[in-house]
């Protein structure tokens, strides 16, 4: 028995040592929470090869070993992609090992089909409901092994079951928080570099906008001045498309302000409820004139804390920007109600043309824009204001579908 524990905690170094390796060999642009690219299948890959040419045999058709880890891991971190593929390179090797072929097949296949869509549910989680998820999924296999065991009286199997089982569980949960740490340190990395831009455009602002806007309030004062001559039709056709690209650009020079401006304004505890009818109300104009209707499921006495105005400025731009990707005869949901974790959630939804996976990866970035005169300032400015509030935005889109903004923020104020 104890040589048999030793065998297993070989295993167990074998695997934390490949994936410490995978780490050190991997790029932050090589991981993410919605999978990993062929490096991660040659890890599962190479911890398959390993565990199951060495396993421990009590006899035939009963072999314990940890393969049971990586087709888990694959499927919750690398998707149903790399999932397949290592369920597939699993029968391979057990086709050339002590493995009895058909209960792989049949019992795995199983395991898979159940893993596809408790990877979906994985992702939303937090690490404790993770361990939780995945433990209760793990702990399903060896509790079906010892019955079976007792079914067919070999008793004596028993206490390896209930060794490797909990090597086994150890295991698999230190090579959760392993995966787990190493992707919240490249999320928090890429916050600090997106704080950083932040910073960047912040001093940008504070440093030229001031000195833009007198020159051209300067340059519209005059403009309209000429428009009181006596001009010709296209005269005065240049002279208006003149005064809009300066307002256009007057606009963008507000934005950059927006997000330099310190904050030196109190929070205050404001109807939300409220504050969103209104945004709605004042587009819904807007939305009209382009045969869009606005739907609204608005729950009653919602109340943060924040700034009223900066939380209606982040409604506006959400509202015109489904507004601009909706074609005529679109459909917008405008809702707002208590999430099942007690934050309030923010819900405005399109029906418009939606955004590619690429796009979807820089939305919210300065600078980047769908719109051909957009600056991306809109929702970066968004991003900001929800930051501020210690709350979080969901962006879900797809290409011909339309996209859906969650904005979660946190609620009992």
């Amino acid at each position: 028995m104890v040589e048999t524990v030793h065998h297993l905690i070989l295993h167990v170094v074998f695997i934390l040592f490949t994936i410490l390796v995978f780490q050190m060999v991997t790029s932050e642009s090589d991981s993410g929470t919605k999978g990993f690219p062929v490096k991660f299948f040659l890890m599962n890959f190479a911890i398959l090869v390993f565990t199951m040419t060495f396993p421990v045999v009590y006899s035939s058709g009963y072999v314990y070993d940890f393969k049971v880890i990586p087709i888990i891991l694959a499927f919750i971190y690398g998707g149903k992609r790399v999932g397949v593929s290592t369920f597939f390179a699993m029968l391979v090797i057990g086709f050339f090992t002590h493995h009895v072929w058909i209960f792989l097949l049949v019992n795995y296949a199983i395991y898979g089909v159940l893993l596809v869509p408790l990877s979906r549910w994985y992702r939303k989680l937090t690490w404790k409901n993770k361990v939780l998820l995945i433990s209760v999924f793990y702990l399903f296999i060896p509790v079906t092994r010892s019955l079976y065991l007792l079914q067919n009286n070999e008793v004596g199997q028993l206490p390896l079951v209930a060794s490797s089982t909990l090597i086994i569980w150890i295991t698999l949960i230190l090579t959760m928080y392993l995966i787990e740490n190493r992707l919240e340190q490249t999320r928090i990395k890429k916050e600090l570099m997106k704080a950083e831009k932040f910073n960047v455009v912040s001093q940008l602002a504070a440093s030229v906008a001031h000195e833009i806007r007198n020159p051209m309030t300067t340059v519209r004062g005059f403009m309209q001045l000429l428009q009181r001559e006596t001009l010709t039709n296209q005269q005065k056709s240049f002279i208006d498309i003149s005064i809009q690209e300066l307002d256009h650009a007057q606009d963008v020079i507000n934005q950059y302000l927006s997000l330099a401006k310190p904050q030196t304004e109190d929070y205050e505890v404001f109807s939300l409820t409220d504050t969103m009818n209104e945004s709605v109300d004042v587009m819904s104009t807007y939305a009209v004139m382009n045969s869009i209707q606005i739907y609204r499921n608005i729950e009653n006495d919602l109340m943060i804390k924040g700034i009223k105005i900066e939380m209606k400025q982040v409604l506006l731009n959400l509202l015109k920007n489904a507004i601009e990707a909706v074609k005529e005869n679109g459909e917008i949901t405008a809702a707002a109600t208590v999430h099942k974790d007690g934050r309030i959630m923010i819900l405005i939804q399109d029906n418009g043309s939606g955004m590619s996976p690429e796009q979807l990866k820089v939305v919210g970035r300065p600078y980047y824009s769908t719109k051909e005169k957009g600056t991306g300032l809109g929702l970066t400015f968004c991003y900001q204001i929800v930051k501020r509030l210690k709350g979080e935005i969901e962006v879900e889109s797809e290409r011909g579908v339309g996209t859906t903004f969650r904005i979660f923020l946190p609620g009992n104020v």
